[in-house]
């Protein structure tokens, strides 16, 4: 943040959410408006930085000083902006790095010091749950379809979640410890892009949602739904294309042979894709087919809401996000 840039002052009509995954933390600050048809919740800032805190992890899931260092500077710039919002405005929570690290505590109590308020750290049942919430209360179709079923899908820096549910129930949730940062660290070493390298991230992977497939697809749904940076990015390069915004297998493979053409991580060019998703791209595309493939998914479309979303509807319940 640039010194003369100033810090807008917020209001008792203002929410923040503060999210701090395991790739990057984000920040969102929302104002509520009530009209006579019905209180609305509307978007008025949103800051977010890579801080990449799982590629701090090590071999013994302790965070290197140098990670804690850089999410406690992240947290230092938010804080700033949360200085003018009521502390019962302000919800605080960490995912799947700060959950896998045997030394978080360092980090939350460095943490206490400069924020307003105490960071939840989210087990993976409840950030399934919630980034289920987000989606359902940000997705038109699913409340106009009550009893069709939904399936989810966010893959984190760290964590990758599955959920099906109908309308606003979760059905079934699961939180896997396997994320675009952690896998891109384990095997895309170096930067190189090869299929040896695909091929062990995809089976990785698929070893890993294997476990848990049966069930879900037990279970069954009528559409499917992402949220998440990878899943973003690949509809930013449909879009550009001029292509519709769904995802199918086929993309996906030919995303992996274009991203193998590329050899390293930072050769990569492709029309659509912004520079600060191109590190985690391909070990997220990996995890990403290894889920169609374990799951038998034919189509996925991007949700407008995840976690964040889940997070302001905790907060205000009965306003609508806009």
């Amino acid at each position: 943040m640039s010194q003369n840039q100033v810090i807008p002052q917020y209001d008792d009509n203002h929410y923040a959410v503060v999210d701090l995954g395991s790739n990057s933390f984000h920040l969102l600050i929302t104002c509520l408006v009530t009209e006579p048809r019905g209180k609305s919740i509307k978007i008025v800032n949103k800051v977010k930085q890579k801080v990449r805190l799982a590629s701090g992890l090590d071999s013994n899931n302790l965070l290197s000083d140098d990670a804690i260092s850089r999410g406690l500077d992240c947290l230092k710039n938010f804080s700033l902006y949360l200085q003018s919002i009521p502390v019962n405005n302000i919800i605080i929570v960490a995912t799947a790095a700060l959950r896998i690290a045997e030394n978080n505590q360092l980090f939350f109590d460095a943490a206490k010091k400069i924020l307003p308020k105490d960071i939840k750290l989210l087990s993976g049942e409840q950030e399934a749950k919630t980034i289920y919430a987000g989606v359902a209360h940000t997705c038109t179709t699913i409340n106009q379809q009550a009893h069709a079923k939904k399936l989810v899908l966010d893959i984190g820096g760290a964590s990758t979640e599955i959920i099906v549910g109908a309308g606003c129930t979760a059905k079934k949730v699961v939180s896997l410890n396997i994320g675009c940062v952690s896998f891109m660290r384990k095997y895309f070493t170096a930067g190189i892009l090869n299929q040896q390298n695909f091929t062990h991230g995809i089976a990785a992977a698929a070893n890993v949602i294997t476990a848990v497939s049966k069930d879900f697809m037990q279970l069954g749904w009528q559409s499917a739904v992402g949220r998440s940076g990878t899943m973003q990015a690949l509809i930013e390069i449909l879009k550009q294309r001029q292509q519709t915004p769904i995802i199918t297998l086929t993309f996906l493979n030919e995303m992996q042979q274009t991203l193998i053409s590329c050899q390293t991580i930072d050769n990569i060019d492709i029309p659509g894709l912004r520079a600060d998703r191109k590190a985690v791209l391909a070990s997220g595309l990996a995890i990403l087919i290894a889920l169609f493939e374990c799951l038998h998914i034919e189509t996925l479309t991007l949700s407008s809401g995840a976690l964040r979303e889940g997070l302001l509807f905790e907060l205000v319940p009965d306003a609508k996000i806009i």
